[in-house]
């Protein structure tokens, strides 16, 4: 009897291991190092830009720790290639996150440039590009400009945008209760969006109604490109330099970067969902719950083995019992 409770035992223990359910219990290998281990990810400019000088970020990741090297290249609308700026980088210890330094002698001229970086750890590569439109002409200035009091107080502003084939994007409108000012943000009151060879208008309310007020207007292109100044004829504007971030919808060190084994994007990520507390590497499983038919299809040698089991409890405990009788008797 004992002898056949071992063989019953036997029979689950095998059908354990041989059960999909599982499988999870046994332990998995190691993963070879790949050139998945490798990735890297760069970051996408402002495009399009009237700047000249600017980095890029960058961010490598070898998940196997080894130490990882970066190059910068660039191909501009004169390059046949992409041509290497800048000196190599490297990274001990799995990586890290670096920079692209972008000066006026890489962008220079009207167009598009594609910049790239390559990661190489041992004979792995793993490379990622970015493209910035350079424009830095300008929209041509509005016409056409009137400035009226429609009452004690508020002042309208009448132009006509330039036709610059498009160029034009916005108008911004600067107000002051001096002859003499500075056309930026501190001055500025209103801003129109509207295109090419369009009508446009504003109405202000100044901050005292017993003043005389001052008026400028420029345009602006989508590059940040600011036209010639228009406005009342007995003022004197000066204009500051326009600038623009090098940098869009990510934040400082946290550049995306893609899982190479799972195609996932990790790191600081705006989605509908988030998730947060994940492992380079960890993969997410869907698992679904069996149906009856299903759990006896796949489950059914384990099944009969714990049937077999109570079986032979129940036949030890019968021959136990009689032997004991006997033995009274």
């Amino acid at each position: 009897m004992r002898k056949l409770v071992v063989t019953i035992i036997s029979i689950i223990l095998l059908s354990l291991f041989a059960t999909p359910a599982f499988a999870g219990v046994l332990p998995t290998p190691t993963p070879t190092q790949s050139t998945t281990a490798l990735s890297i990810r760069l970051e996408q400019p402002k495009s399009p830009t009237n700047q000249t000088d600017f980095d890029i970020t960058f961010v490598t990741l070898d998940v196997t720790g080894r130490d990882v090297t970066v190059n910068c290249y660039k191909k501009s609308p004169t390059d046949a290639d992409f041509v290497l700026f800048g000196s190599a980088q490297t990274f001990a210890d799995g990586g890290n996150t670096g920079v692209c330094t972008v000066t006026s002698s890489i962008l220079n001229t009207k167009g598009n440039y594609t910049f790239k970086v390559i990661a190489t750890a041992d004979s792995d590569t793993k490379e990622d590009t970015a493209t910035v439109s350079y424009n830095n002409e300008g929209p041509g200035e509005p016409t056409g400009y009137l400035k009226e009091r429609i009452n004690t107080c508020d002042y309208k502003i009448k132009f006509h945008s330039a036709d610059d084939g498009g160029k034009t994007v916005k108008i911004e409108v600067y107000r002051s209760e001096n002859k003499t000012f500075t056309a930026d943000s501190g001055s500025r009151v209103d801003t129109i969006i509207l295109g090419s060879n369009t009508d446009g208008q504003s109405i202000t309310t100044p901050p005292t109604c017993s003043k005389e007020y001052y008026f400028a207007i420029r345009a602006f292109d989508s590059a940040g490109n600011g036209s010639n100044i228009v406005g009342d004829s007995e003022i004197i504007v000066t204009t500051t330099t326009t600038t623009t971030t090098s940098t869009t919808g990510t934040t400082p060190g946290a550049i995306l970067l893609e899982n190479p084994s799972t195609g996932s994007v990790l790191g600081n990520e705006t989605t509908s969902a988030t998730e947060e507390g994940k492992v380079l590497g960890e993969e997410t499983v869907t698992t679904t719950k069996p149906s009856v038919g299903e759990l006896f299809k796949n489950n059914g040698i384990l099944l009969l083995g714990i049937a077999l089991l109570f079986i032979g409890i129940i036949g030890l405990y019968v021959s136990k019992k009689k032997t004991n009788q006997q033995k009274l008797q």
